[in-house]
């Protein structure tokens, strides 16, 4: 793909952005993370995104930017120039990218019903709360434990506390907004 950029005399000033929405299958290694796709623990929901475009982003750059695929949708909308129909969930990443703007402090929250499996998670800064089940709550500081082996819950009620009620409200949130399908 590179070499045919280069070849066309575009590669300089192309987005290339290789990622994935979801951690390895059942049969993948994702160590050091915990578990695989389907799943919300980091092993089914963190990936990399590898982002080239020498005419804008420095190369060599890593950030710890946490950030979501939805990103990627609000940046190219905002690369283009484009104004969403609708609010987006995501962020442009160009400005952080580049160094216009600085890291942000993000809240990001998942859910997961189905009848084979029922799980949430808030993550906030390094701390992840997930909800495994019906009434398993653990907390993890993913700065320290990106495994998610140590359950932080018990020496942290504060911070448990803070993760549900964001979690609670989000929700809240979630269930008054009217989800609509066209089928045609």
């Amino acid at each position: 793909l590179l070499a045919e950029l280069e070849k066309q005399g575009i590669a300089d000033n192309t987005l290339v952005v290789l990622s994935s929405d979801n951690g390895g299958e059942r049969y993948s290694d994702n160590s050091p993370l915990f578990n695989h796709k389907t799943t919300l623990w980091e092993g089914g929901i963190r990936v990399d995104c590898v982002m080239r475009w020498p005419a804008k982003l420095p190369k060599g750059k890593v950030t710890k930017q946490p950030a979501i695929t939805m990103d990627l949708t609000a940046t190219f909308l905002a690369m283009a120039g484009a104004k969403s129909p609708r609010p987006l969930d995501g962020i442009d990443l160009m400005p952080i990218l580049t160094g216009a703007q600085p890291e942000q402090e993000r809240t990001f929250f998942w859910r997961v019903d189905r009848s084979t499996r029922k799980q949430k998670a808030v993550r906030h800064g390094q701390w992840k709360y997930i909800q495994d089940g019906v009434a398993v709550d653990m907390l993890f500081d993913l700065e320290n434990d990106i495994s998610e082996r140590r359950d932080l819950s018990f020496r942290h009620p504060e911070i448990l506390a803070d993760l549900k009620a964001r979690l609670k409200s989000w929700e809240d949130e979630m269930a008054k907004e009217k989800t609509e399908f066209l089928v045609k």
